[in-house]
């Protein structure tokens, strides 16, 4: 006979035999429901990331959203779709994107090419010629005056860089380009700002671009900041940043802006009567410098060791006839641009520019006087990964700039 001991043995054996095999057949469960959560997650990825494709190269795709602003990337495939949302921000486009599941996207958007003239180097027709002088380089496309290139010298310095192809240049137009209307209409509705708080200082502040808007107005003179996100700081004034600031995605708006030494953050600024860079300051993509208005003196410049990632444009008012004329935008020898240059003025160029430059005249004011029409140090390039602001008319092709929050 078998004890009775021996039968509650087997029958706990049995009970932990069952629990082991439960736990694993649940651990197996939990695996696989994991595993199917994180490929979903990535096919979620994956459509976010074909919906911003398609986004860029696409013109109609906004056309063709439905009432809830989505669309189908593949036809019959319930779950690939996604809902766009796009507003500009400064002379941006922040594009946000969602899919079926809730996984949700910010990317600032810029463009492709600066315009439909598709020129490195822009010089109105002004009947001089463009004259090259010393360590000067210049790549791509130039629209410049009928009367073409002259190599020349200033004083004893000769030129020394590398001389142009004769089908890299052809014939400017008569004016300008036109900005576009809804980019010009943009900056108007910055100036008209009236509804803002005050800004604490020394409390960070960070507003997601899928959230509303929030308007500080912006003290004289500011310090020790933590602001990024979808925020506007406003003064109808002169504003000084200082170095210690951490700034990242906002918009200044002021009358005069001037950036400490060493300043080191991301923003577009726009002003109407200067905007001064101090020296070693690096501004990342997405940012930019704009200036407009009928102040003849109206100035952009930059100091030693800047970097400035976006754009430089200067706009507005038109050079008084007989007057000594004064730089609108200078950028020394040490500093870089990548991205758009645009000056609707008088432009003194140094170092080195990648992208495009457009430029009502070129001077050089040395000591003993000015030379007008001249590039003098200038190295001009072209990079396929530059993007442009919404400034001029031109094809619909975007390019991502960066990713947001």
């Amino acid at each position: 006979m078998i004890p009775a001991s021996v039968l509650a043995t087997v029958l706990v054996v049995c009970t932990l035999m069952l629990l082991g095999l439960l736990t694993v057949m649940s651990l197996w469960d939990l695996d696989l429901m994991v595993s199917y959560r994180l490929y979903e997650r990535e096919q979620q990825r994956a459509n976010l990331e074909s919906g911003f494709v398609l986004y860029m190269d696409d013109s109609t795709l906004m056309e063709r959203l439905d009432e809830s602003r989505g669309v189908k990337l593949y036809e019959g495939d319930s779950s690939s779709r996604v809902q766009f949302f796009r507003e500009r921000w400064g002379l941006y486009e922040v594009v946000t994107m969602t899919t079926k599941e809730g996984v949700q996207e910010s990317r600032l958007i810029g463009r492709a090419r600066e315009s439909f003239h598709g020129a490195n180097l822009y010089i109105p027709e002004n009947n001089k010629a463009l004259s090259l002088t010393g360590k000067s380089t210049v790549e791509g496309v130039l629209r410049i005056s009928r009367n073409g290139i002259a190599y020349t010298q200033i004083l004893s310095e000769f030129f020394s860089g590398i001389p142009l192809r004769q089908e890299q240049i052809t014939r400017g137009a008569e004016k300008f380009p036109d900005v576009m209307v809804e980019t010009e209409e943009v900056i108007e509705r910055l100036f008209l700002i009236d509804d803002f708080s005050s800004l604490l200082s020394r409390i960070p502040v960070h507003r997601a671009f899928t959230d509303s808007l929030l308007c500080f107005q912006a003290s004289e003179y500011l310090s020790g900041m933590n602001v990024s996100g979808k925020v506007i700081l406003y003064s109808t004034g002169s504003v000084f940043v200082e170095q210690d600031n951490c700034f990242k995605d906002v918009i200044l708006v002021a009358s005069k802006v001037e950036i400490a030494d060493g300043f080191r953050g991301n923003m577009q600024v726009f002003a109407k009567d200067s905007i001064l860079i101090g020296d070693d300051v690096i501004l990342s993509s997405g940012s930019g410098l704009w200036i407009g208005g009928e102040c003849s003196d109206r100035l952009i410049r930059l100091g030693e060791h800047c970097e400035v990632n976006g754009f430089v444009i200067v706009t507005g008012g038109e050079e008084e006839k007989g007057e000594v004329p004064s730089a609108n935008y200078f950028q020394p020898a040490t500093s870089k641009v990548r991205g758009l240059v645009y000056v609707d003025g008088v432009a003194e160029v140094h170092g080195f520019v990648t992208g495009c430059l457009y430029v009502r005249d070129c001077f050089y004011f040395a000591p003993e006087g000015y030379y007008s029409s001249i590039l003098y140090n200038v190295t001009l390039l072209t990079h396929s990964s530059v993007s442009f602001p919404f400034w001029m008319d031109g094809p619909y092709e975007r390019r991502e700039i960066k990713w947001l929050d």
